[in-house]
């Protein structure tokens, strides 16, 4: 008697005025003062320091493209003259135009040669073949030790160890990798796609997964190769992860250093620099303020560029998502 009682309540509510559709009533959610205090709390840290060490650095560092700072006086003068010096120096000065040109190259080689190696690591580890565990642990090492210990134990191998090796095997010497400037281009993008893998391999691997079993039976019963599994199977579902890659990596081109200052601290040879490692040696060895501004005002050009870029591979990208049907 008692559940038909409460059966009727139920059915005088779906039919009271202002009951939402489908006869279900919502109850708001209340939270209690000490809940609210605890969820700002938590919050407001995270924001603080995204405030403070992203957004008001940014800021900063555009203020001072169009400032120039005397160091007698202490005054700042508002002025285009640095970004018109930057612009000048980027289009003609042939050490900026050489930069730009092996930035592009790192760029370039380590995506270029890192992704699809990348993928295709971590496709042979997801499916657990033979030694997949130690590739993995070989693979992530570099992300694990500090960089400058890793930086220095590379140099050693390739700048002793290598030659040494070589000696001994076919009595024949060699200059060092780093040493010799034929090879040192070469040698510091391998290093960068070798230390890249890590992340990437790792985020690969995690995504190809999470792909159901129950579609990669479906694959094999249909006669698919490993190859057709890895090529229209994983790369599709795992595009998203993908293209988050992509683009990030398209965002911090010119500002990825690509350990140049682990190998060379703050002096490097010529041809080898990029922008990133530029940016970042000027900006630790300037003495005063004052020299903040030029480097400001190129970091600014290297964003305008970077910028637009970024969103146009964004949106191609995400034009050619399988899940949306692929190029439309």
């Amino acid at each position: 008697m008692e559940s038909v009682d409460l059966t009727r309540e139920e059915e005088r509510a779906q039919q009271a005025p202002g009951a939402p559709e489908g006869g279900v009533t919502k109850r708001k959610k209340k939270f209690s003062r000490d809940d609210t205090v605890f969820y700002y709390a938590v919050l407001a840290w995270p924001i603080l320091q995204f405030i403070v060490f992203y957004v008001l650095t940014r800021v900063n560092a555009v203020l001072y493209s169009f400032q120039t700072y005397d160091v007698l006086t202490n005054t700042v003068t508002w002025t285009f003259a640095h970004v018109e010096n930057a612009f000048r120096l980027m289009t003609s000065q042939l050490e900026y135009t050489g930069m730009m040109g092996t930035t592009l190259k790192y760029f370039a080689l380590t995506v270029g040669i890192g992704t699809p190696l990348g993928l295709l690591f971590a496709y042979y580890i997801s499916k657990k073949m033979f030694a997949s565990g130690a590739f993995r642990v070989l693979l992530f090492l570099p992300s694990i030790i500090s960089a400058i210990v890793m930086a220095t134990i590379y140099q050693f191998f390739i700048e002793r160890a290598l030659p040494e090796i070589v000696y001994k095997l076919f009595d024949f010497r060699i200059k060092g990798l780093m040493e010799n400037p034929d090879t040192r281009f070469g040698a510091i993008v391998f290093y960068n796609i070798w230390v890249g893998f890590g992340v990437n391999v790792l985020m690969y691997t995690n995504a190809m997964s999470g792909i159901s079993s129950e579609v990669l039976e479906s694959a094999r019963l249909d006669g698919a190769t490993g190859i057709r599994e890895f090529w229209f199977i994983s790369l599709p579902l795992i595009y998203p992860t993908m293209t988050t890659f992509l683009i990030t990596s398209f965002a911090t081109m010119f500002t990825n250093q690509y350990n140049i200052y682990s190998f060379y601290g703050g002096s490097v040879p010529s041809g080898i620099a990029s922008f990133g490692y530029w940016l970042f040696n000027e900006t630790e060895q300037a003495s005063s303020r004052a020299e903040y501004s030029i480097i400001s005002a190129i970091g600014l050009l290297l964003t305008c560029i970077a910028l637009p870029l970024t969103l146009f591979i964004r949106r191609l990208l995400n034009r050619f998502d399988p899940s949306e049907g692929g190029a439309q």
